[in-house]
């Protein structure tokens, strides 16, 4: 009987355990999230559509409360480049690890981060300039016109590009190459959309019974989460891993396969 995707994810996090670090850190860096949400007091629930990303946090699952609608970045905008490259760095040798480890190989840490973090840190870029364009526009308008437009365009933005960073550590790939790989991997859909929408419900159901503990148990009951939901997230950044690295072996609609002759073509030519 052929192993279930989150058989092979809990097999590959289990050879990579120690990097469930990563996602409990990032959690914790992006402090003006941490902040916001300690500060916040009070009961809440809520319900948050978010897409697979390279290092699931608390904040994937949670929005911090906010007056209004607001655009909300992880850290003061000062210091947001030094949060982008510390994420890119702690990126690119997460998902080093759970590629190696998916191979049956040691994970490797610091060859990952040397190999990866610059185009990392460029995919990192340009997802924050594309879906924040975009979210920026779903809160500069202020009226509901204007979100019910910005909102899908948020959520297809993020489709296309999420695949990116995996791209970078199991294709070897460079910024741009690896961003138009996502968007045609996204386009085909397949494997690659069924994946989108299956971590969209999820994160929307865990949501749900994660919002309440954070808006109303302070700093702790927010560092006793991220440190229980690490292992969690790396779980599900493996199998992100194992569904873009095997999708993109894959040919997209009406290509041949790697040594396959194209359609119409036996390997002779047509004029024989």
């Amino acid at each position: 009987m052929p192993e279930s995707l989150l058989g092979r994810a809990t097999r590959v996090a289990g050879r990579a355990a120690p990097y469930a670090v990563v996602p409990a850190l990032l959690t914790v860096l992006a402090f003006e999230n941490v902040l916001a949400t300690a500060a916040a007091g009070g009961l809440g629930v809520s319900v948050k559509l978010s897409l697979p990303t390279a290092v699931p946090t608390l904040w994937t699952v949670f929005d911090p409360p906010a007056t209004g609608l607001s655009f909300v970045t992880p850290t003061p905008l000062a210091a947001l480049p030094v949060y982008l490259a510390v994420d890119a760095v702690l990126t690119a040798g997460y998902l080093g690890g759970i590629h190696d480890a998916a191979r049956d190989a040691s994970p490797d840490f610091a060859a990952s981060v040397a190999a990866y973090a610059l185009p990392v840190l460029g995919v990192r870029v340009v997802e924050f300039l594309t879906v924040g364009a975009f979210g920026f526009l779903l809160v500069a308008g202020g009226n509901v016109l204007v979100a019910f437009v910005a909102f899908p365009l948020v959520l297809f933005a993020g489709y296309l590009l999420w695949g990116a960073p995996f791209l970078v550590v199991a294709r070897d790939r460079g910024t741009v190459d690896a961003l138009a790989e996502s968007v045609s991997l996204a386009l085909d859909g397949g494997r690659y959309l069924r994946f989108s929408a299956l971590f969209a419900v999820g994160v929307a159901a865990v949501s749900v019974f994660v919002s309440p503990l954070l808006t109303a148990g302070g700093l702790g009951t927010i560092v006793l989460l991220a440190v229980l939901a690490a292992y969690p997230a790396l779980i599900a950044s493996a199998a992100a891993m194992l569904v873009v690295d095997r999708t993109a072996d894959r040919p997209a609609s009406g290509q041949p396969a790697n040594g396959e002759p194209a359609p119409g073509n036996d390997g002779q030519s047509r004029g024989a």
